[in-house]
């Protein structure tokens, strides 16, 4: 039995001014489909969800709207507390002591937000990023709750969400939406695929006109050798040896020759042309300019005790090691002490660290950009790189040759974070310390990054809540639980 049709979308396009965000030429979204929205930041996803949830009206087409999606804003306008008064709900999301309070903690009201979203059986439910903000235990009760859902669409950085809910996924890329069915991964090899069938033939394409034009020149040549008239006689002795002789005579070849050589450059004008797909540059950073040090152990303490100004103790007689050319993830519970643990570091408090460690720490609120210069002097204000490595650097974090000259003020808050840790791979230091390098972040830079973090050749310390990020990644886990940290591997 054919399953009901929620919402129907029909030639629909939407636009900024002179730029078109998308077109959709037709998409059908049915009872029981699990639907994944991914694409880069400013591609349009919340603007489709809106339309989607009847706060848009397209510039071009039409949606018809069967049944109206319950709509779970990333950025609500305003925000109320009071939309979900069932305790159990509240309890199994944590937040059941601060219902009702005004003011709460970025985590805590996507808690109560979504709170509201389970408190009640929903037909069809589209949901903006959910999981921003959640600690390890929401994400959890979050992936809980979604098995629960039977028609959504979800919007999400997080791989392991889209992969486990996901029956389809829509992407937008380059202003056109494109379906995939099966989760996340399904949809990453299927992409995999069509490259490499691009790749086999933009290869083939490149192959046969290599050979047509040679061909071409060939026979080109060649009819200009027949042409040429013997030494010694005339132009019209020429023209009556052509017409007396019973044989095809060299010019007549060479007509021929002209004929076959216009129909193979013909041919070449008019096949189709193929682009060669994007590659991933192979070019590295040096990493012996940091002049990294040789000491097994980079970082360490023992006896590490340490407790905030109320006196509650984070570290109690703790033991911490961090080996050379280790890529570690520091996980715990929320407040365990994990970015306590990272600004000690920094700041050089009961932590050790051998002298030749150089730390690059990444900030979240940015402030050490320079607005007012480009991307590309941002980045070699800092660099012990050649600019040719630092230009391959930005290209492999998603910054086109043309965006390099962008000034550092005009930059999306995606592409800031981008080009902080462009800084931090070219500068000097060979000892990272991350505190949720994926925040904010759409799927593609998160993977950029990802990709070059996998090849760091120094050492990296990390704490993330995206555990696709983190399998991918780290090398070394650590945890930290009741005061001690723990190795776990």
């Amino acid at each position: 039995m054919r399953a009901n049709v929620y919402i129907r979308v029909e030639n629909v396009t939407v636009a900024f001014g002179e730029r078109t965000l998308f077109h959709i030429d037709s998409l059908s979204i049915h009872e029981g489909e699990r639907l994944g929205l991914v694409g880069m930041n400013g591609s349009g996803k919340t603007t489709l969800l809106r339309l989607l949830g009847g706060e848009l009206t397209p510039d071009e087409g039409r949606i018809r709207c069967l049944c109206q999606p319950f709509y779970f804003r990333q950025m609500p306008e305003a925000v109320s507390h009071e939309g979900c008064s069932d305790p159990m709900t509240l309890s199994l999301f944590g937040v059941q002591h601060v219902a009702g309070q005004r003011v709460v903690s970025g985590g805590e009201n996507t808690r109560l937000r979504l709170a509201e979203v389970f408190s009640a059986d929903r037909a069809f439910v589209l949901l903006d990023e959910p999981s921003s903000n959640l600690d390890a235990a929401g994400l959890a009760y979050l992936s809980r709750r979604l098995d629960m859902l039977e028609t959504f669409v979800l919007v999400s950085h997080d791989r392991d969400l889209l992969n486990r809910h996901c029956t389809r996924i829509l992407e937008i890329e380059n202003g056109c939406v494109t379906v995939y069915d099966g989760h996340y991964d399904a949809y990453v090899q299927q992409k995999q695929q069509a490259r490499q069938r691009a790749m086999t033939e933009y290869e083939q394409y490149t192959d046969e006109m290599s050979r047509l034009r040679q061909v071409y020149a060939e026979k080109r040549a060649k009819a200009r050798q027949l042409d040429r008239k013997p030494r010694g006689i005339s132009n019209s002795e020429a023209k009556v040896r052509e017409f007396t002789s019973s044989h095809r005579s060299p010019a007549s070849k060479a007509q021929m020759l002209e004929r076959s050589a216009r129909n193979i450059q013909r041919r070449m004008e008019h096949m189709e042309v193929r682009e060669k797909p994007r590659e991933t540059p192979k070019i590295r950073p040096d990493f012996t300019l940091t002049d990294p040090p040789r000491n097994p152990i980079i970082l360490e303490a023992e006896h590490l005790n340490y407790a905030y100004p109320n006196g509650r103790a984070i570290f109690r007689d703790a033991t911490f090691r961090l080996q050379r050319g280790s890529r570690t993830a520091l996980l715990g519970e929320n407040g365990a002490g994990k970015t306590t643990l990272l600004r000690l570091i920094e700041e050089g408090q009961l932590i050790r660290r051998v002298p030749k460690a150089r730390l690059g720490c990444f900030h979240q609120d940015m402030s050490d950009l320079d607005e007012e210069i480009t991307v590309l002097e941002s980045i070699m204000e800092v660099s012990i790189q050649k600019e040719s490595v630092a230009r391959t650097i930005l290209n492999r974090l998603l910054f086109p040759a043309q965006d390099i000259h962008k000034p550092v003020h005009v930059l999306s808050g995606g592409e800031r974070i981008r080009l902080c840790f462009a800084r931090l791979f070219v500068g000097p230091a060979n000892v990272l310390i991350l505190d949720e390098p994926t925040n904010y972040l759409d799927i593609p830079s998160v993977e950029a990054l990802q990709a070059l973090f996998a090849e760091y050749e120094g050492t990296l310390l990390f704490v993330s809540h995206d555990a696709a990020f983190t399998r991918a990644v780290a090398t070394h886990r650590l945890q930290i639980r009741d005061g001690q940290i723990i190795p776990l591997d």
